[in-house]
């Protein structure tokens, strides 16, 4: 039972691993209409790192604040946010699960009525984080191995989200997957491809939703890849950085056996090898 404060799930994942495609099927599911959402009406909770649920709930404006300043407020952010909601909020999180200066987590658990964590193997992450950045394929892999890797981190330019400490990809999971003080869902993109029906329902059963089988079935239709790349195609999507060719680009498991080179593959197993054989994303 969730209780009264507890009002937040928070839909945690590293760049690219399938939170957006898992937020267009819960929307799809929790849309009372027969018809696909626009992929640019997705409204299923904040996004976490939002500036502007920032600046609506703090006294100061972001732009005169520090990132450490800022990390310092953000979880009185989410405490005032769960205080108005009516109803369950389910919020995408890209952050890892870290701490500010005043050790602080930054996601507090009092408002937290649970993580849904999606994990992407990391080899097929470095090849969509290429796509989405802009970047080599090389490029992508230095910075999921960076453990000092943020986003919207710069100095010099205004984002429109708040600064997000992802430190590497193992330390990432680690950091959601191996706390204690709220309940967590493991869930794996390559499940959610492989066995869309038995996965997407166990998701909404850890999101207390109720469960309708044909609903679901529908709304896994509505959010499979092709009609994605489609509404992509003929709508655009406000979500997708300028320099990506595209937001839904390939959507695979296991790509990387088809791209990555021998030293790539290598480069990112040497920095993740542990997370790797813990997840089945390696043979021992």
């Amino acid at each position: 039972m969730i209780s009264e404060n507890k009002k937040i799930y928070w839909l945690a994942s590293y760049p690219k691993s399938g939170n957006t495609w898992f937020r267009v099927f819960l929307a799809n599911y929790l849309n009372k209409k027969d018809i696909p959402i626009s992929i640019n009406e997705i409204n299923t909770g904040a996004i976490a790192s939002s500036r502007v649920l920032f600046d609506n709930y703090c006294a100061v404006n972001s732009t005169d604040l520090t990132f450490t300043e800022i990390d310092l407020i953000r979880p009185d952010i989410y405490i005032e946010l769960a205080s108005e909601l009516k109803e369950k909020s389910y919020n995408k999180v890209h952050d890892a699960y870290t701490f500010n200066s005043k050790g602080l987590p930054i996601f507090p658990t009092e408002i937290s009525a649970g993580i849904i964590y999606i994990l992407r193997n990391p080899l097929d992450v470095a090849i969509s984080y290429s796509n989405h950045n802009g970047t080599t394929i090389d490029k992508a892999i230095d910075l999921l191995n960076n453990g000092d890797h943020k986003l919207s981190n710069s100095e010099k330019k205004q984002a429109t989200q708040l600064q997000q400490k992802l430190l590497t990809w193992s330390e990432h999971v680690k950091s959601w997957t191996e706390q204690k003080n709220i309940p967590i869902l493991i869930i794996k993109y390559e499940d959610l491809l492989s066995n869309p029906l038995e996965n997407f329902k166990k998701t909404l059963k850890f999101l207390n939703i109720g469960i309708n089988t044909k609903k679901i079935l529908q709304s896994i239709e509505f959010s499979k890849f092709e009609n994605l790349q489609k509404q992509e195609k003929e709508q655009g999507f406000k979500e997708k950085p300028e320099k990506a060719k595209a937001f839904f680009n390939i959507g695979k498991a296991n790509n990387w056996e088809l791209v990555l080179t021998q030293e790539q593959i290598q480069n990112i197993i040497n920095k993740n090898k542990e997370i790797m054989l813990k997840y089945n994303y390696l043979k021992n």
